[in-house]
């Protein structure tokens, strides 16, 4: 059975000095692989910023829960991989994994025994000799995403990444998001409508830093686009044309 997990957002306001980012009111939504869809400056990064603990709101929560409602808590449930993911630039990525790995597991060689299966699935062998600051922003990715998988996460937050991947790269990804989610639970920001409409069950949309949309694909594309027999690009098409009317 694939786990569930239930997003609650009560009151929520996120602001950066006096720039509100975020303002939803209530929001409670179970799936197993979440897509966050919006424009660019739609408030998917901050809300994402705000699930982990690294951005305090001003006003109300997020919380999220398991079927068994226990409470998630960022540091030991959680695993990020970001838009422009960060790699120590003067180091190797196979020391890089070292201390990672010493940190989380107390380990260092984790990731050639328990997480050896990530560093095969993700083609991280090839990188191992190179330094940080000689990775390309996709094989940066790839060593975020293998470490996160590496922490066990029961809820794996993604953004943008599918940004800048071939179709050879996607497919491949999105075979591991397949093949993961029996046993933990995904949260992905894309402007890739196709994949997520492929791969999610929940889907929630911000406009402005204010919830727009939420649901299934289908409802989702029945609010936006007023048919449910829309593809959730078509839906979200129409969605950035009436903003921009």
């Amino acid at each position: 059975m694939n786990p569930r997990v239930t997003i609650r957002i009560n009151q929520l306001e996120v602001a950066y000095a006096d720039l509100q980012a975020l303002n939803i009111g209530s929001l409670e939504i179970a799936g197993g692989v979440f897509a966050l869809l919006g424009h660019n400056g739609a408030g998917k990064s901050t809300l994402i910023k705000t699930m982990l603990g690294l951005l305090d709101p001003q006003k109300g929560a997020v919380t999220i829960f398991d079927s068994n409602g226990e409470r998630f808590v960022a540091e030991r449930d959680m695993a990020f991989c970001p838009e422009n993911g960060a790699v120590f630039a003067d180091i190797s990525v196979e020391d890089y994994l070292k201390l990672w790995c010493r940190i989380k597991h107390g380990d260092a060689r984790y990731y050639q025994t328990e997480g050896s299966v990530y560093v095969e699935r993700l083609t991280i062998a090839p990188l191992l000799r190179k330094r940080g600051r000689e990775l390309s922003k996709g094989q940066r990715r790839r060593v975020q995403t293998a470490l996160g998988f590496m922490s066990d996460p029961k809820l794996f937050l993604f953004d943008e990444p599918f940004d800048g991947l071939d179709v050879q790269r996607t497919n491949e990804l999105m075979e591991i998001v397949e093949e993961e989610r029996s046993r933990r639970a995904f949260l992905i920001s894309s402007h890739r409508m196709d994949v997520m409409e492929r791969i999610s069950d929940a889907v929630i949309v911000l406009e402005g830093g204010a919830l727009r949309s939420h649901g299934t694909v289908e409802e989702v594309c029945l609010s936006l686009a007023g048919h449910q027999e829309h593809s959730l690009t078509d839906a979200m098409r129409c969605h950035l044309k009436s903003i921009a009317a």
